[in-house]
């Protein structure tokens, strides 16, 4: 009995033992792999490449965020001068303590974020959310807004976003809008012809303005004409068409540009060669009449101003004449008594 008392008391200490042992042993880490999710860099603001000091694009007249930011800042500095007029009238005024009115106070936050403004009467929780704050409101530590200031600034900032808002969805409309045969608001090509009759082409665009610049002018016609005979020949290449196309500016001196396709000239080689010439000396009699009109226009411009400098001359004289007449009459009126 005494042996098997002993094995009993050894077995529980060694039980004890382990189970303390167990206890001060921290518990195996897992073996399974955690996938960590990258972080995505934040997206820099851009900045403005046109003005000076390059602003942000919200805060540069050059897109339409940036306009109503400045909008809203120009509003602001006016409520800002505002309220310090009516502050420096109200500390002139010691005997009067504050008015029932609340004022609301806001932090200094940056442009982009909006500001908090908590109300002095009433519970923190309360809270309304406000425009951004001006750059001079920023540069100040705390800045006052009554009620009624912020009504004001939600009128003259409210008129510039609905005009926004309407020049926006009117060209999102005009955009939207199709020409077609059955609307054709751009109109038609006109001198375009099928035969005899006139072919209809609708326009996908307005008619552009004439350029006044006689040298932008002409730069304009050698970039387009070389980019329309270049589609004349692709055309001419994917279609196998007969084509033929002319063309040659009012007040250039080296000879007209023309095109034939690969087949017109193949299948009748003479006949474009006519058209090419005749075409030439249509273009160059045009010139010549133009020059020649110019010339007779500016000889008629000089022989204007020589009748204009005659003719003052001739007044000149007759001026110079009635001045002598009427010498001579007052002096026979003093000979005579007349006077």
């Amino acid at each position: 009995m005494g042996r098997k008392e002993s094995s009993l008391i050894t077995k529980r200490k060694k039980q004890f033992s382990n189970a303390a042992a167990a206890s001060r042993t921290p518990p195996r880490a897992s073996k399974r792999k955690t996938t960590s999710t990258p972080i995505e860099p934040q997206r820099q603001a851009q900045k403005c490449q046109k003005c000076p000091g390059r602003p942000l694009r919200a805060q540069c007249e050059h897109t339409k965020r940036g306009k109503e930011y400045l909008a809203r800042q120009a509003a602001l500095n006016e409520l800002e001068d505002d309220s310090d007029n009516e502050s420096s009238s109200d500390s002139s005024n010691s005997n009067v303590g504050p008015g029932p009115s609340t004022s609301l106070a806001f932090n200094n936050a940056g442009p982009s974020t909006p500001d908090i403004f908590a109300s002095a009467s009433t519970p923190a929780s309360h809270s309304v959310v406000a425009t951004p704050t001006p750059a001079s409101a920023r540069s100040g530590n705390m800045g006052v807004l009554t009620s009624s200031h912020l009504a004001q600034l939600s009128a003259r900032t409210g008129s510039t976003t609905s005009a926004s808002l309407s020049s926006a969805s009117a060209s999102s409309s005009r955009q939207a809008r199709r020409t077609s045969a059955r609307d054709p608001y751009n109109g038609f090509v006109e001198g375009a012809y099928r035969g005899s009759e006139i072919y209809q082409i609708v326009r996908g665009h307005a008619l552009p303005s004439p350029i006044a610049d006689n040298t932008r002018a002409v730069r304009r016609f050698t970039s387009t004409i070389n980019s329309i005979v270049e589609k004349c020949e692709d055309l001419s290449r994917q279609t196998s068409c007969w084509l033929f196309i002319g063309a040659q500016h009012s007040t250039a001196r080296s000879p007209a540009i023309s095109y034939a396709s690969p087949r017109l000239r193949r299948d009748a080689a003479e006949q474009v060669g006519n058209i090419g010439t005749q075409f030439s000396s249509i273009t160059r009699n045009l010139i010549q009449a133009r020059t020649q009109e110019n010339a007779d226009l500016q000889r008629q411009l000089d022989q204007s101003r020589l009748d204009a400098q005659q003719m003052a001359q001739s007044l000149e004289k007759a001026a110079q004449t009635q001045k002598e007449l009427d010498k001579q009459l007052k002096r026979y009126q003093r000979i005579h008594g007349l006077l």
